[in-house]
């Protein structure tokens, strides 16, 4: 009797563990509508350093990549988006000078040249050279009115916002920023050339 007693509990202990290790071993599931996925965790040092096809190969045929090569220190590294106003999607993405290491910006716009432009990354715009104060790399999405910082010339101090000289986007911008400080603003497509909305 003692003996049925000891087989039935290491039973009982063995089944108890077989189910536990096949609840570990299963994901988690959410129910989305009518289909069912495992959640997925990406991992945190995941970079996106993909170009479309189209830019990549507008990048190496120009010879972009003997000079440039795309920047991960931020994620996303890379945007789509309308940055020029011809209904076209263009892409924009972080880059390093190989060089030099100063870091910028660099939209490859998808018209018949597949031209580009630089921001950065040795390349003079709006008194900035090199970009790697960069922490924050996002689009902003064409017809908002943006008004710029207003900052006191002698003392610094933030005064709130521009708005006398807010700018309507025509077209996608791309907004740079810092992280968790004052500190950034938006390329945006000017009537010639770019422009800088600077936002602190």
């Amino acid at each position: 009797m003692r003996r049925i007693y000891t087989c039935l509990l290491a039973f009982i202990l063995l089944q108890g563990c077989s189910e536990a290790q096949q609840s570990i071993a299963e994901p988690d599931v959410l129910e989305t509508g009518s289909a069912t996925e495992a959640t997925e965790t990406a991992p945190e040092d995941q970079t996106f350093v993909v170009l479309p096809g189209w830019a990549e190969e507008a990048f190496l045929a120009q010879g972009l990549n003997q000079k440039y090569r795309v920047g991960n220190w931020v994620q996303p590294n890379i945007l789509s988006g309308d940055f020029d106003g011809d209904k076209q999607e263009d892409v924009a993405f972080l880059i390093v000078n190989t060089a030099t290491d100063e870091k910028g910006v660099m939209i490859v716009f998808q018209d018949e040249q597949k031209s580009y432009s630089v921001f950065g990354a040795g390349t003079l715009f709006e008194d900035m050279r090199n970009m790697d104060w960069i922490e924050i790399f996002e689009k902003v999405e064409a017809g908002q009115t943006i008004a710029p910082t207003l900052i006191e010339e002698e003392t610094g101090d933030i005064l709130g916002e521009d708005l006398q000289n807010a700018v309507l986007l025509k077209s996608d911008g791309i907004f740079l920023h810092l992280a968790e400080a004052c500190g950034g603003g938006i390329i945006y497509k000017k009537d010639t050339g770019y422009g800088w909305i600077n936002i602190e």
